[in-house]
């Protein structure tokens, strides 16, 4: 009886421990989510910005679009009409994004680029919106447009079209574009642009 008393107490002693345990595991995981997922859009300020200025994948501009196909896979789509190489995916993100990288070129050289993030997820829409307002303001220099808010809620200012444009020290500049699709979803669009010509003075 006393054995069997025992055995008892043992069991339910080591089911708590196991509920306890499973518990704490579940409450941590999306605390690794999180980390990963800033991880991944991190990656964007190494694509996009060296030394104060802009760039896009990396790239010198002006590289010549034989160089950047010769880079791609095989499922790149290149648009002869209007002179861009399309590429789908790009970071590791969830599933429920999709991601274009787009290369545009004049006179067979890169001078801009876009990253298109699309999703009909607003939670998670307005999470990327957030990580990248934090990512942002450590990263570049403050923007032109001082609109950096827009971000804390990127799913309702999608529907407003809200923008922000950062300018580098060579004239180059990056814009970033809450948007909305045809079809409902929420699109952030973030276009790169090669250093622009010095402005004129008024005669």
């Amino acid at each position: 009886m006393i054995k069997s008393k025992a055995l008892v107490f043992f069991m339910i002693s080591l089911l708590s421990v196991l509920l306890i345990s499973s518990g704490c595991s579940s409450n941590k995981q999306p605390a690794q989510e999180s980390s990963s997922f800033e991880g991944d859009l991190g990656q964007l300020l190494e694509k996009t910005s060296k030394d104060g200025a802009f760039i896009f994948e990396g790239l010198p501009w002006l590289v010549a679009k034989q160089e950047i196909i010769g880079q791609q896979k095989e499922d790149a789509i290149q648009s002869e009409e209007t002179d861009r190489i399309l590429v789908e995916g790009g970071l590791s993100l969830d599933t429920k994004v999709k991601q274009t990288v787009i290369y545009n070129f004049q006179d067979d050289q890169l001078v801009s680029g876009e990253y298109l993030f699309i999703t009909s997820d607003d939670q998670y829409f307005a999470e990327m919106g957030k990580e990248l307002k934090a990512l942002f303001t450590d990263g570049f220099s403050e923007p032109l447009t001082m609109n950096l808010a827009v971000l804390d809620q990127a799913d309702a200012s999608s529907r407003q079209e809200e923008h922000i444009i950062w300018e580098g020290s060579d004239r180059s500049s990056l814009r970033l574009n809450l948007l909305t699709t045809e079809q409902g979803d929420y699109l952030l669009q973030i276009h790169v642009t090669s250093p622009q010509p010095e402005r004129e003075g008024l005669q």
